[in-house]
């Protein structure tokens, strides 16, 4: 089987959901967490809706946009 069985997970198969999303603009803290709960809340829906996703893939930009801001506010450290 080849695997593009749409949504119909075959036998060792990983389901997969691409996300298309409207292009964040993200300033301040508060806006990074919204867009944080709007991911979260899509990813849970998409549990709920489809259960045998196994992994929902977001576009690199999904959480901080295009933006080159490095304002320390809104960047991660590690």
């Amino acid at each position: 089987m080849s695997g593009f069985g749409g949504l119909n997970k075959s036998k060792n198969g990983v389901v997969m959901g691409l996300v298309q999303l409207q292009l964040p603009v993200v300033k301040t803290p508060a806006d990074l967490a919204a867009q944080t709960r709007r991911i979260c809340d899509m990813v849970g829906k998409a549990r709920r809706n489809q259960g045998t996703m196994d992994l929902v893939v977001f576009p690199e930009y999904a959480l901080h946009g295009l933006s080159m801001d490095t304002n320390p506010d809104i960047m991660c450290s590690l």
